[in-house]
């Protein structure tokens, strides 16, 4: 924690007074609803270009560029998230759970647009994805949305693949599936000298017949002869669809921060 921005002035605005100074002390602590505190605090606020902070970051991405291994290819985690957006259009809605899924889509999707990314960033709630974009889809049901989840994640609130099929929702659900809970999986190996426990899914469903058990059409890319042309085909049909694909599951989410290191340390 004393690593967390060591030389900032910070200004902690918390609904919740047991919050404010509870992990960082706050050099100007505010009890209040954030809206209402950032509405009278942006007229004293004004704009700068940061023109040498950009430049740096121009700099250090020329550096070390993104590697995005085996990209091209659909089956692997990479190359079916960008995949999924080579068939879409900006309009529309991208849904994540949480997990190695939601880094990747965090930094493989071509984000299009302002408020067209759903996630529980910080928070890390499990399940979040598909009531999520279940609600997105009633609130825009011209659009298509998309929520991609990972088989641990999904399990969460699966229940309601029901209300997607009550509900028609023009969903279409990217299963990332790698018998594993992903990000704990990551952590076991990296740190913990590779006692992999209760992170690999001894027994693993069968997607297809979850998803049509519960109403809702499914396509499993693993048995499809031409996955590019099936996931294309799911993608085109409105109504709720489960898209199922196994990846590896010894690829890792990187960067990552150590248990108990700070940012800098990744």
């Amino acid at each position: 924690v004393a690593q967390f921005c060591p030389r900032a002035r910070i200004i902690h605005i918390d609904i919740d007074p047991a919050e404010l100074g509870k992990i960082k002390t706050a050099h100007i602590a505010i009890a209040g609803d954030v809206g209402e505190a950032l509405g009278r605090l942006l007229p004293a606020v004004h704009a700068g270009e940061r023109g040498p902070w950009r430049r740096r970051v121009a700099e250090l991405q020329a550096r070390w560029p993104f590697q995005m291994p085996d990209a091209g290819n659909p089956r692997s985690h990479f190359g079916l998230i960008q995949t999924v957006a080579a068939c879409l259009d900006r309009d529309a809605v991208i849904a994540t759970d949480v997990g190695q899924h939601q880094m990747w889509v965090a930094q493989a999707y071509p984000l299009r647009r302002p408020r067209q990314w759903l996630t529980s960033g910080g928070l890390g709630s499990m399940g979040f994805g598909v009531p999520a974009a279940i609600g997105a889809a009633l609130a825009e049901p011209d659009r298509t949305v998309i929520c991609f989840t990972g088989d641990g994640s999904i399990l969460m609130n699966i229940q309601e693949l029901v209300t997607a099929a009550e509900e028609g929702v023009n969903l279409k659900i990217i299963l990332l599936d790698n018998a594993s809970l992903g990000l704990v999986h990551q952590q076991q190996t990296l740190f913990y000298g590779e006692r992999i426990y209760a992170s690999r899914f001894q027994v693993s469903p069968n997607w297809t017949k979850v998803a049509e058990g519960f109403g809702i059409a499914a396509v499993d890319l693993d048995h499809a002869a031409n996955p590019c042309a099936a996931l294309m085909d799911a993608l085109s049909r409105r109504g709720p669809c489960l898209i199922h694909a196994s990846i590896d599951v010894d690829q890792k989410a990187y960067p990552m921060v150590p248990p108990g290191g700070a940012n800098r340390e990744m």
